[in-house]
């Protein structure tokens, strides 16, 4: 069991235990002490939430070495291979100019230099050409790297 629950229960009966004991006797400083105990118990939750909840996360992931099932790393960085997967359905579901202009070049440099496939990165930029005729971001590479 957490520790957290045992001192949110906690804070919870006192607060109402002091309700009831200033609904008994009458006397506002136990609504004081009810209004103190309610604030530390909401305090608490919001510290629980946004302190030390996200340090537990990262201290399990820094102590497993940052893996869950299945060896995919809890930082959230995709493999290559996704971001391959990414960027072309980027350009298979065209979306704005600019964003599948930034997924072509990405992904032709990547099959081109990382994969050492020239065909499949001339493939891409002949794709985004035939697209977008006219992109000045195409520029840089040449039309026969394309064609």
């Amino acid at each position: 069991m957490s520790p957290w629950p045992v001192v949110r229960t906690t804070l919870a009966i006192f607060t109402a235990a002091f309700v009831v004991l200033g609904v008994a006797s009458g006397d506002l400083r136990w609504w004081a002490a009810s209004a103190a105990t309610g604030t530390a118990w909401w305090v608490w939750d919001l510290f629980v939430a946004h302190v030390l909840e996200p340090l537990e996360d990262w201290v399990v992931h820094v102590v497993s070495g940052g893996f869950l099932e299945g060896g995919r790393d809890t930082a959230g960085r995709p493999t290559l291979d996704e971001t391959v997967a990414y960027l072309e359905r980027h350009l298979a579901n065209p979306t704005s100019r600019q964003v599948d202009l930034n997924a072509a070049i990405r992904l032709a440099e990547i099959y081109r230099t990382v994969k050492q496939d020239s065909a499949r990165a001339e493939a891409v930029l002949r794709t985004v050409r035939e697209r977008y005729p006219d992109a000045p971001e195409l520029a840089r590479f040449a039309p026969s790297e394309a064609d």
